[in-house]
């Protein structure tokens, strides 16, 4: 590749990645291209993209973006870097699951939202649920909550009603 490429390859990476707070780095070493194109296909149908760019480009460009990568070390080997345009966790899910098909990628770390994540870090950010999901078990706990607070009221009305037919019967006898 000619230095000029390269110059614009960097340019356009930069101006892609400038506007994202979230970049997943994922080693993909071993992974066949039906893979490649099965992940590249679920991520773009979830607002996410995978690009796999030199390492050495890759870090020319967060030099320019001024996003410091603790880990020198991430940058070696296969790399390829996933971010999202919309849920920032969408990438970690869709790597984890991945990897639990056996398909062989694993993560390298991520940075988002101004901070760095190891691997282990990762794995840990996409076992949080989407945020359907969390929207969903908001809204069954206000449900549950809804429930056991007419369950009590119920009860009490309940027990109104026998204090007040114990009192009838009361006055009656008498």
């Amino acid at each position: 590749m000619i230095k000029a490429d390269k110059k614009k390859l960097v340019k356009n990476l930069v101006d892609e990645l400038g506007s994202i707070n979230n970049y997943y780095f994922a080693d993909f070493t071993g992974i066949n291209a039906g893979d490649v194109t099965r992940l590249r296909r679920e991520l773009r149908s979830n607002k996410a993209r995978m690009k796999v760019v030199k390492n050495r480009l890759l870090a020319q460009a967060f030099t320019e973006l001024k996003v410091e990568i603790p880990k020198k070390d991430m940058l070696r080997g296969s790399t390829a870097i996933i971010y999202s345009l919309d849920d920032i966790l969408v990438p970690a899910r869709k790597i984890a699951e991945f990897a639990e098909d056996d398909v062989p990628v694993k993560f390298k770390g991520a940075f988002v939202e101004g901070r760095f994540y190891a691997a282990e870090e990762v794995i840990k950010l996409s076992k949080i649920p989407s945020k359907e999901v969390l929207l969903g078990q908001l809204v069954g706990l206000f449900e549950s909550v809804k429930s056991a607070l007419v369950g009590v009221l119920q009860a009490k009305l309940q027990e109104f009603t026998l204090v007040l037919d114990s009192l009838r019967t009361k006055k009656e006898e008498q």
